[in-house]
């Protein structure tokens, strides 16, 4: 299995949800991000070309988060997923976990949360 590369708990503003009432103003979400990648040509030369850009990937997640209103964490969590693998063909393997810590549910909680996991398709 390929070398990891993990982006943490990024932090990304959108109304995703079931009711009217998230839907009205934005609720913060917490994001891992963690990226399975044959690093080893990487770790040889030093070069940015040879690995994963991190701020690509950012831009790439907050882009499929932020477009429209999801409904559920799952289908936003699933996007994700897909648009990572097809615009980035040296990851092999993407696992997102999507915290939702102001999820309306009348109970003491830190956070709902829903992880998705997806492998590069062989052809």
């Amino acid at each position: 299995m390929a070398e990891k590369i993990i982006i943490n708990n990024l932090k990304i503003s959108a109304r995703h949800g079931v009711y009217s009432s998230e839907k009205d103003i934005d609720g913060v979400f917490e994001i891992n991000v963690l990226l399975w990648v044959n690093l080893k040509k990487a770790i040889q030369t030093d070069k940015i070309q040879d690995t994963v850009d991190y701020c690509a990937i950012i831009s790439k997640v907050n882009d499929v988060f932020t477009k429209r209103d999801y409904s559920l964490i799952e289908t936003v969590g699933s996007d994700i997923c897909n648009e990572v693998l097809c615009a980035f063909s040296n990851i092999e393997q993407i696992k997102i976990n999507i915290k939702k810590p102001h999820a309306p549910i009348d109970a003491e909680f830190d956070s709902v949360e829903v992880e998705i996991k997806k492998k590069r398709e062989k052809i």
